[in-house]
Parts: structure tokens; C-alpha cells; sequence
């Protein structure tokens, strides 16, 4: 899709990960420009019309290498909790995503100055002397950008060599043999998110089936990787309870719990403001139109479903005998 038209910014144009990633794009139009929100932030623009001719920018990024994490996520049980944002917006298109009211387009962003990153986190570590957990690029799906810039092998190189530093790549790609050089670590968590067969069918239609991403996991834990399952969003319907246990079931008949480091799960939620967003930008999917709360600026279920759902998987997954869970609530 990004064969037709590549904007980039002037003062990465000459860049050696620049000119590798047009070798693989080859596009027919190359459109320079000052800033990467000159067509990010671009208004009055359709954002679903835009998904299906989704442009790419290869950019640079001046500050803000990292973030303190939210309160709506866990810490994993570490003082320092962070992320970053080392591309914007995603290859994929999740009904459910908060990305559709983020940003006013969906063009996919890539800060090719990872090195940056990278010695920023250094130098965090280094003044605070203590181990953090560092969450790369909730915002993006990472491994499904590594075919244009190698983002996880960088990462997890530097971790290989930073016992301080834990890192937790999530993704709901199935490329994990562009991993096969990489030698893993016990501070590198490769998180999967996967969702019911129901579940990716209707809201995830253009992501790696389950059964995929099930091998990837596969692959995973036989490279030696450490590997955080990630259920969320969990999507209620009448029959919720009949989806999620056949699921459970068809996971764990695939793989082992006792290969699994960790389970995170979560019920859908979301950003009022981002879910209005959604919204008026025409997205008619059926999750937009539930009976919803909004409690501290979030949309979700009701407390008594929230707490039913989640209830209701974690005895699962305690039966299984996984017992590192990590709620999202």
C-alpha cells in the first residue's frame, strides 16, 4: 500500500535508514515536508477513507523518547513503568482500536532515530540507577513494522546487554521468524494479543488469524523466548462466557501454561473523548453503539459486567494453572 506515495522529512532525507526503507518501498512519489504533522494532523479528512489509502512518513523525533505508563495498565509489579512511541498509528485495523480517535488520520508515522530512544532509556537508567519496565509501542504494532525498520532486534539487542531493563514487545503480527537472529533474553517479553476466532473475524478482520498467531507463540517459546498472552479487549455479548472458555480451551491445547510467563486480561474501554471521535468519523461497527458507562472520562461496561468478565477468565486461566495474571481495569 505504501508503493504509491512516501512523504518524508527534509532533515532525514539524506538518512542511511531512510534510503534502506525507500529500497524496499520503491515508491512512484516521494513528497518531502518540514514536520510529519503536516499530514498527520491534517483536518477535515475522512479517516476510514484514509485507512483504505494509508500513506507512510518517515520521520524524526526531536523529545518525548518516553512516558510515564497509565494508571488503567498494570506495572508488573515495577517502581518505573513507562512506554514510548516509536512509530504512530498501525498497519492493522481493529474496530475496537482507540488509535481511530487519536489522531484526525490514520497515516502510519515511523521515527527512524531509534537510536535516540534508545540512549535516552540509557541515560533514565543510568540517573535512576534502578530497573524499569518499558513498554515499546502500545501505540503501533512493531513486529508488523519490522519489515521496514528492524525497531525489536535494536530493542532487544540493547536489553541483552541492560539487566536493569525489562522490555515488553506486544503485537498481533505472525512474523516472528523476522526474529530468527536474535538471541532472546529473560528480560525481553514477547506479548500476543489474541482474541476468539469470533472475536478476530468480526472486529479484527485484517489481522493474522488466530491459528496464526497461536504458531507464532508456538515459535516463540521454542526460540526461548519469554511470552505474556494478552486477552484484551475482552468483547461481552450474551454468549461471551461459551466464546472465551472454547477459546481458552483451543489456546491451551496448543500450548503448555506452564511456557507462559504471564496472562494480561481486560474488558473493552476507552477514551470518551476518542470514542465520540470514532464515531463522527463514521465508524458503524456495533461496539459503538452499546448501552455503555463512562466513569473517570472512560467508556466501558458496566462495574457488575466488568467484574463478571474478568471473573469469569481468570478462574480459566487459574484452572489451567497459569498463575502470573496481570487485570487491566
Amino acid at each position: 500500500m505504501f508503493k504509491h506515495l512516501v512523504y518524508i522529512e527534509e532533515k532525514i532525507a539524506r538518512d542511511s535508514s531512510t534510503k534502506k526503507i525507500l529500497e524496499k518501498l520503491q515508491p512512484s512519489e516521494i513528497v518531502y515536508i518540514q514536520h510529519y504533522k503536516e499530514v498527520l494532523n491534517q483536518t477535515n479528512s475522512h479517516w476510514l477513507f484514509n485507512k483504505e489509502h494509508q500513506k507512510i512518513i518517515l520521520a524524526k523525533r526531536e523529545s518525548e523518547f518516553y512516558y510515564k505508563g497509565s494508571y488503567l495498565t498494570p506495572t508488573f509489579g515495577f517502581k518505573h513503568f513507562y512506554y514510548n512511541a516509536l512509530a504512530i498509528n498501525c498497519l492493522f485495523h481493529c474496530e475496537y482500536c482507540y488509535l481511530q480517535g487519536m489522531y484526525n488520520t490514520p497515516h502510519l508515522v515511523l521515527f527512524l532515530n531509534n537510536q535516540d530512544f534508545i540512549n535516552a532509556i540509557q541515560q533514565f537508567i543510568h540517573l535512576n540507577n534502578e530497573k524499569i519496565y518499558l513498554a515499546l509501542s502500545y501505540d503501533t504494532d512493531l513486529l508488523a513494522l519490522e519489515q521496514y525498520y528492524p525497531y525489536c532486534k535494536e530493542w532487544i539487542q540493547f536489553a541483552n546487554n541492560e539487566p536493569r531493563l525489562t522490555i515488553e514487545i506486544r503485537t498481533k503480527s505472525h512474523q516472528i521468524d523476522l526474529l530468527n537472529t536474535i538471541q532472546p533474553n529473560d528480560n525481553v517479553i514477547l506479548s500476543f494479543t489474541l482474541s476468539p476466532e469470533e472475536i478476530q473475524k468480526k472486529y479484527e478482520p485484517f489481522t493474522p488469524k488466530l491459528e496464526q498467531r497461536i504458531i507464532a507463540v508456538k515459535k516463540a517459546i521454542d526460540k526461548g523466548f519469554r511470552v505474556m498472552i494478552c486477552i484484551d479487549p475482552m468483547i461481552y455479548s450474551s454468549s461471551y462466557q461459551s466464546i472465551y472458555s472454547k477459546f481458552l480451551d483451543y489456546l491451551f491445547e496448543q500450548v503448555s501454561p506452564k511456557h507462559i510467563h504471564a496472562v494480561s486480561i481486560g474488558v473493552f474501554r476507552m477514551n470518551k473523548d476518542f470514542f465520540k471521535r470514532i464515531k463522527k468519523n463514521g465508524n458503524n461497527s456495533d461496539i459503538y453503539y452499546y448501552n455503555y458507562e463512562i466513569e473517570n472520562k472512560m467508556v466501558s461496561y458496566s462495574p457488575d459486567i466488568r467484574r463478571e468478565m474478568i471473573m469469569f477468565v481468570q478462574n480459566i486461566l487459574t484452572q489451567k494453572g497459569i498463575k502470573n495474571i496481570h487485570i487491566y481495569d
